[in-house]
């Protein structure tokens, strides 16, 4: 069996150790897996078919790709050529969205902080109904990266001179600062719950420097997850919840999950419960 490792190349060069582990996972159960970077693919259509080449050149079609990097527009032309490509182009195009996340949440009737979808043109309007304080946080963002938080107008203002994102949220705080919690799906079930804290930041990141703890889910968070994962056939991803008042309410889903918290804190070996995973749906 083979597959296909693809990565952008940044992303590729801050992960060496997590492609290793791939690597190594696959070898061990006799499968060859090839890291391929995404800005090396070209790929389009015509009237009569699509295309796909790497480097310039055709390539053999996989048994499967495990995509790591955050393009649903890519995944949906390769599951278009007949490629199963792990996660779901679906899947990527929610997970990678913060806003599509909530409104889906919302259909499911599952909580999610008050927010508004902005731009630079209306955020200073919208905030004003919303109230101060509130956080900006970009549609596609990850790892925290300009999740900010705005005490006023001022502030706002001074934000988006340089915020370089067509579109973003305006998000009411929860009471619960600095505390969420990351739930690893894979096969559409938990497998891992990680309690993330932060003192001195009301971003609880691990990645920022943000403690973090095996965590049980409750009855009503698996209650949650389970209304998520009976609409999205989720291969692997995280599902992440904020806290209000003491209870779980939804914040974002990360497609491209990372996984560092797990193998410094944990003995679950995450990569090797996919490769398992993608053993049994081929």
């Amino acid at each position: 069996m083979e597959g296909w490792l693809i990565y952008r190349k940044s992303d590729a060069e801050r992960n060496k150790h997590y492609i290793t582990f791939y690597e190594e996972t696959c070898q061990k159960y006799g499968i060859t897996i090839t890291l391929k970077y995404y800005e090396n693919f070209s790929y389009g259509t015509g009237s009569e078919s699509s295309s796909l080449t790497y480097e310039g050149e055709a390539l053999s079609k996989p048994d499967f790709i495990v995509m790591r990097a955050d393009e649903p527009t890519f995944s949906e032309h390769l599951e278009l050529m007949g490629y199963r490509v792990f996660n779901n182009a679906r899947v990527s195009a929610i997970a990678n969205d913060k806003f599509k996340t909530l409104q889906l949440a919302a259909k499911l009737n599952i909580p999610i902080p008050v927010t508004r979808l902005a731009r630079k043109e209306n955020a200073v309007t919208e905030a004003k109904d919303l109230g101060y304080p509130l956080v900006i946080k970009p549609r596609d963002g990850h790892g925290g990266q300009d999740v900010l938080w705005v005490d006023d107008e001022e502030k706002l203002k001074e934000i988006l001179q340089d915020y370089d994102h067509k579109t973003f949220l305006l998000q009411q705080p929860v009471s619960d600062l600095g505390r969420d919690l990351r739930v690893y799906i894979i096969g559409g079930k938990p497998v891992a719950a990680m309690l993330r804290c932060q003192d001195n930041d009301f971003r609880s990141n691990y990645c920022l420097g943000g403690s973090a703890q095996k965590y049980e889910l409750t009855e009503r968070e698996l209650g949650m997850i389970k209304k998520i994962t009976s609409v999205l056939d989720i291969d692997y991803a995280g599902i992440d919840f904020m806290f209000e008042n003491g209870e779980a309410i939804l914040n974002e889903m990360e497609d491209v999950v990372g996984a560092r918290m797990l193998y410094h804190l944990t003995d679950i070996d995450v990569v090797d419960l996919y490769i398992q995973h993608i053993i049994k749906k081929l």
